[in-house]
């Protein structure tokens, strides 16, 4: 980490360059709590507009290559948010201080996004979304790996029960298919990668200009693939499980068009709010609530796909997200609940 970026040891008051005495202290833990809560906020409407990406994309899964689908959604929504850009800012929050790290968490973000897309052509939307949502055990790991976060034998035997979740979902009588449930498995760890560097890249990055990063990635890997497998020839070559990767690309529909506009800029607004909201939020306390997509989505998978769910996904799914409540609850002061000293009102002064 440069110096620029090291906390010095006691934060200086605006008006006199002094360090702050401990009588300012009430007021900064408020506006700490304030930001923290409008980020947790942030990230429950990001995740529901991310929701109904999951289940554009799953409805076009029959139809066209996952890459094709990523590359369109890349291409509606990257002119957006150059023109936000400009318009707010004269094109400032587009320049990059660091290309390079910039480059790396949106290769990973691909990675993640692809394997996550992959598996909802052989998972059910919950299954394949239960899965995913062992990212937050992983950001809650590389936290700590990175002494970002405390994590006791409490909180570590949380993620253990996460993980004994997945187990439970894919163990070997399991009526899921194995190759799917590992790209989900692969989506999460990527996710959690690219989030914990958000996190840290958010200090000096725009989520302007990490969202365009992405999106380039995303339009250039699409690219390649268009030239490489755009004509299907590697369809007859792969297992079921690649089918959505390698299928041939087609043009789209009318109406599929809509669609893949919608997504696009879904991806616009929220992918905005979830950059701004892990600037706000540190990456251990707001990665919980993304739990708030895995709820959206059983909803989706139950009422609009009719998928049905059996005991042990409702088993592994709980013990999942029984863990990650039960960091939620750890993260509190003085064992009050995290909720209700965020939202608590302020101090009259």
């Amino acid at each position: 980490m440069s110096d620029q970026l090291q906390p010095s040891a006691k934060p200086l008051a605006p008006e006199t360059g002094a360090p702050e005495t401990s009588g300012t202290a009430p007021q900064h833990d408020d506006d700490n709590q304030g930001k923290i809560a409008i980020g947790l906020l942030m990230i429950v409407a990001a995740l529901a507009l991310f929701s109904l990406q999951d289940v554009f994309v799953k409805n076009l899964s029959d139809s066209y290559p996952v890459h094709e689908v990523v590359f369109i959604r890349s291409l509606i929504a990257v002119w957006p948010m150059i023109f936000l850009s400009w318009v707010l800012d004269g094109g400032r929050s587009m320049q990059l201080t660091r290309p390079f790290w910039q480059s790396v968490r949106a290769l990973i973000l691909v990675v993640s996004f692809t394997t996550y897309y992959l598996a909802f052509a052989s998972l059910t939307l919950a299954q394949a979304t239960v899965l995913f949502f062992t990212a937050p055990l992983y950001i809650t790991l590389i936290s700590w790996f990175f002494g970002k976060a405390d994590v006791g034998w409490r909180r570590m035997a949380s993620i253990l029960v996460g993980f004994l979740g997945v187990i439970v979902m894919i163990r070997p009588d399991a009526d899921i298919p194995l190759v799917p449930a590992l790209f989900a498995l692969t989506a999460a760890v990527a996710y959690a990668t690219a989030q914990s560097m958000t996190s840290w890249l958010g200090k000096t990055e725009s989520a302007t200009s990490m969202s365009l990063v992405f999106m380039f990635a995303n339009m250039l890997i699409g690219a390649f693939m268009l030239l490489v497998f755009g004509d299907g020839w590697a369809l007859q070559y792969t297992p079921d499980s690649l089918t959505f990767l390698l299928r041939p690309w087609v043009w789209p529909t009318r109406e599929h068009l809509y669609i893949l506009v919608a997504i696009g800029l879904f991806a616009v607004v929220g992918f905005l709010l979830l950059f701004q909201a892990y600037r706000l939020a540190p990456s251990h306390v707001a990665a919980p609530m993304e739990y708030a997509l895995l709820i959206y989505n059983m909803l989706w998978s139950i009422f609009y796909f009719g998928e049905g769910m059996d005991h042990w996904t409702l088993i592994g799914s709980a013990l999942i997200v029984g863990s990650g409540l039960f960091m939620l609850y750890r993260e509190s002061a003085k064992g009050e609940p995290l909720v209700r000293r965020l939202f608590r009102p302020r101090r009259l002064r």
